[in-house]
């Protein structure tokens, strides 16, 4: 179900070069906290932007090794919300959401306090 490109907005582009400059991590890895923390709720998410114009991701940088999990956290999603968008589009807005839940991240031990 993983897409194999996924591309989000240019506000989460922005966001994600801050975070990198506060805490030393890169953006994919950034996005694969962001992805969890708003997936994690399994809510539909209707944060979207409709400019996903920013930076675009292979999905094996995205998520690493790691791919199958987040394609089981995808496939649980859809299935608890029925969300029938794009995988690609629901990952690009599940990883917005998050990064509106980071907002308050300055640091590498504020990543590491994230609930």
């Amino acid at each position: 179900m993983i897409p194999h490109r996924v591309r989000v907005s240019e506000q989460a582009s922005a966001r994600l070069k801050y975070l990198k400059s506060k805490t030393g991590l890169t953006p994919n890895i950034l996005s694969r906290f962001a992805f969890a923390l708003s997936a994690r709720d399994m809510r539909r998410v209707t944060r979207s932007s409709p400019d996903l114009q920013g930076q675009e991701f292979n999905a094996p940088t995205l998520f690493g090794e790691h791919q199958e999990l987040y394609d089981l956290i995808l496939v649980r999603y859809v299935d608890a919300t029925g969300d029938g968008r794009d995988a690609a589009a629901i990952i690009a807005n599940h990883i917005e959401n998050g990064l509106h839940k980071m907002g308050h991240v300055r640091s590498l031990e504020d990543i590491v306090d994230l609930k």
